[in-house]
């Protein structure tokens, strides 16, 4: 019996077998797990977890052929909710509830060929192998031919082959965040011009294995209110794209989208506390997964006319670090 039984167990089974039928909990006279004991011995915590099971069911219904992302999601959300330790009974059933509120807030997604209330943006200048249609599901401000405008809300891509009409994949997003610039020429795209807006499209090759992915800006919810975003790459075996949760989280917890180094085989990321202290951070790829091998720390917080320099370097799975001082910029 696994820990992952104990918390919302049917909606566990559902995030493989999304058909199988309804079931209110588990056994509780196999309980042995201090999470299903946890469950069993809260009346309200047990309402919870069939509630939480019925929520997760509606919202896969929302989004018709494409579960796959919320699959994912669930699955890293009842991770999460494992612990080996004592259980905060308190804490997990505030967890569940703000679960149950997220997954309730779920838009429904139309078929791909219905209409939808907002703009539909055709993008087939942004990739060499592919094409792509984002579709908003709700209305967005008229672009403006004087200032910059934004546009979020729950959306829909269609990907296609170069220069194919059949549509490949169709991948539902919740929420999708548009940079409109000014002169009505369509959406912000390849674009991660640090402290400033970015593409809510950026192409590149991110594993560096020759084929195309993307990230879709998904919000503003990045390092000091930075862009945040769903990375995306192709899976050659299935020929289709596949949220990478490593890329994703990366993107998140720095300043804006990653830097794609193709000569080098190696990503870029920007990070800083406050406006002294600054991190570039270099990864290389293995198995899909970004590894930091390269950091350099600029400390400027102690004042005076030196900055630190720490550059630190993985070498034979090692951190080797050296300390150097330069002028302190302006």
């Amino acid at each position: 019996m696994t820990p992952l039984r104990g918390i919302a167990a049917i909606a566990f089974g559902i995030a493989f077998l999304p058909m199988a039928a309804h079931a209110a909990s588990f056994d509780c006279a196999a309980a042995r797990s201090p999470m299903e004991q946890a469950i069993c011995n809260d009346a309200q915590l047990s309402a919870l977890d069939s509630q939480l099971a019925d929520a997760y069911r509606a919202a896969l219904n929302k989004r018709g052929a494409d579960t796959d992302a919320l699959k994912a999601e669930q699955r890293e959300w009842l991770k999460q909710r494992a612990p080996s330790g004592q259980i905060d009974v308190a804490a997990l059933k505030e967890a569940y509830r703000t679960r149950i509120d997220e997954l309730e807030a779920q838009p429904v997604f139309p078929d791909p060929g219905e209409p939808v209330n907002g703009p539909v943006f055709p993008l087939k200048a942004i990739a060499k192998q592919h094409d792509f249609v984002l579709r908003m599901l709700e209305a967005c401000p008229a672009e403006s031919s004087k200032e910059d405008t934004t546009c979020e809300g729950p959306a829909q891509l269609l990907i296609h082959d170069k220069g194919q009409r059949a549509v490949r994949q169709v991948i539902n997003l919740p929420k999708v965040f548009v940079t409109l610039p000014k002169g009505g020429m369509g959406p912000l795209v390849n674009s991660a011009r640090l402290y400033d807006y970015q593409g809510v499209i950026n192409v590149g090759d991110f594993n560096f294995d020759g084929q195309e992915d993307f990230g879709i800006q998904t919000g503003n919810e990045g390092s000091y209110g930075g862009p945040s975003y769903d990375v995306y790459l192709f899976n050659a075996q299935t020929q289709r794209f596949v949220r990478n949760s490593e890329m994703t989280g990366l993107i998140l917890e720095t300043l804006g989208f990653f830097e794609v180094d193709a000569k080098n085989k190696r990503l870029r990321t920007w990070a800083k506390s406050g406006c002294c202290y600054h991190e570039r951070t270099v990864y290389a790829v293995e198995h899909d997964v970004p590894v930091a091998v390269e950091r350099r720390i600029d400390d400027a917080q102690g004042g005076g006319d030196k900055m630190k320099v720490t550059v630190e370097t993985l070498v034979n799975g090692k951190w080797r670090s050296k300390v150097h001082y330069e002028p302190m910029p302006k």
